[in-house]
């Protein structure tokens, strides 16, 4: 019994603190990462995840989503990818980003290397 209570209790103890940290996130950091999710759906609905590339692209981050431009910042090497990627992220509707990244720029490494994340450009 005392050992099934002290793996409840250690249970709870990981779940509160993983809780903790998740909340410890800053507003930019989930918007980029809520973002960057939306992004990859919109490569992998498109058929564009598994082809081995990767191409880095910068969005402005706007209250109103409704009508950004993405632009190619640093090229996978194939033309036709990048012009598919940027198809197809365009119609991504993102939600508002918090005050901070509002009018900055922010780019995104989406395909084979996303590991890369992403990163707020400045004012654009």
């Amino acid at each position: 019994m005392k050992t099934q209570l002290l793996s409840l209790a250690a249970g709870t103890l990981l779940s509160a603190a993983l809780f903790a940290n998740a909340q410890a996130a800053t507003p930019s950091e989930r918007w980029i990462a809520e973002s960057r999710a939306a992004l990859e759906a919109s490569l992998d609905a498109a058929g564009l995840a598994d082809d081995g590339k990767a191409v880095a692209i910068t969005i402005k981050a706007a209250e109103d989503q409704k009508g950004y431009a993405p632009r190619i910042v640093r090229s996978s090497g194939s033309t036709d990818y990048d012009a598919a990627v940027r198809e197809a992220v365009k119609t991504v509707k993102l939600g508002a980003p918090p005050v901070e990244l509002r009018g900055r720029g922010v780019t995104f490494t989406l395909g084979a290397a996303s590991a890369g994340g992403a990163s707020s450009a400045g004012a654009r």
